[in-house]
Formats: structure tokens, sequence, C-alpha cells
């Protein structure tokens, strides 16, 4: 076998090539790992600034109007009748969101998020809209503005229950998860939430 002898020239060549085979590979490498720091970075900050700092998440709103009649009787004088016409707003959502839990593994391509159950964070009657019409008047019975009160409260508590029983929470957490996904869905990973 003989050997065909090489210029010096034709050496730097191939040298050279393997050097900018070499430096391109490693930028490659390195331009990877800058991008992967970048996205555990920005996974980090909008977990920290976005979600930590909500002091809560409302996903779902129920507002309903009601008109109630309440009626008191005394064997003297008759009875006594009151309307009462009010507006009120149930919400659900998670009350805590420092409890969402949020893992991003890059070499995967996964993000998963554990997220609490939805539960009902706001149910109150806008007083703005609570009017009062007295129909009959007794005065033996006399319905009173805190009996009245009472009434409303009952009544936004029974609401609340009918909610619940509807699938209203059930539907929260789907729409909880729907919006907490959306917002790690830009990293270009697969999203997976679990309650």
């Amino acid at each position: 076998m003989k050997l065909i002898p090489v210029s010096k020239r034709a050496l730097v060549g191939i040298a050279a090539a393997v050097a900018a085979i070499i430096l391109i590979v490693a930028s490659r490498a390195l331009v990877d790992r800058i991008a992967e720091h970048k996205r555990r970075m920005a996974f980090h900050n909008l977990h920290a600034a976005a979600i930590s700092r909500i002091a809560e998440l409302s996903v779902l709103e129920y507002r309903y109007t009601d008109v109630m009649e309440l009626n008191r009787k005394f064997l003297v004088g008759g009875a006594s009748t009151s309307l009462v016409r009010f507006s009120g707003v149930v919400k659900a959502g998670i009350a805590d969101v420092t409890a969402v839990k949020a893992d991003y593994d890059g070499n995967e391509g996964k993000i998963g998020i554990t997220l609490p159950r939805a539960s009902i964070i706001e149910n109150v009657v806008d007083v703005g809209t609570v009017k009062f019409w007295d129909v009959k008047r007794n005065i033996f019975v006399p319905i009173k503005t805190e009996l009245k009160l009472q009434e409303i409260t009952a009544f936004k508590d029974k609401v609340a229950r009918e909610l619940e029983a509807s699938g209203f929470l059930a539907e929260a957490d789907a729409r909880a998860a729907e919006i907490v996904s959306s917002l790690y869905s830009g990293f270009g990973a697969q999203v997976t939430v679990a309650h």
C-alpha cells in the first residue's frame, strides 16, 4: 500500500474543516442549551408571576334575580305581606391559586399541572338591587327588615346548593383546567392537567 503524500496546505484545510464542524456542532449545542434555559426561566417566571400572585381564580359565574313574597299571619288584624326583589351572583373557581402545582420536563416536552378542586368563592347579593314593598300591613305582625334579610340569605344559600347539585363545580373544574392549560401552552410542550 502506497501512501499519498499530503501537502501542508491540504492538512491545514482538513484541520480547518474539522475545526469548523466541531465549532458548528458546539455552537448548535450551546444554542439549544440557552433556548432550554430560556424556556425553563419563562416557565418559572410564568408560574411565579402570573399564577402564584393571583389570589383566586374565578372561572365561572351564575347571576340570578328573584322576587320573594313574605307572609306573616296574626289572629287580630289579618296578615302582613311584603315583596322582596334582589339580584345576586355566585362565582366558582380556585380559591387559593398558590395550591396550583406545575412541573416542566424539558427532556420529555411535557408540563404537568395539578389543580385543586373548584369551589364557590363568592355568593353575594347586590345591595343596590334590593327592593322592598309592603303589600299588606298588620301592625301586630310587622315584617321587619331583619326577617327580609334572613330570607334573602336563606335564598342565596339555597341557590348555591342547587348549583353544586347541578354540576356547576364540575363545569368550573373543567374551565379552570382549560384556562390554566392555555397559560402554559405557549411552551410548545404537551400540557396535562389533573385535579
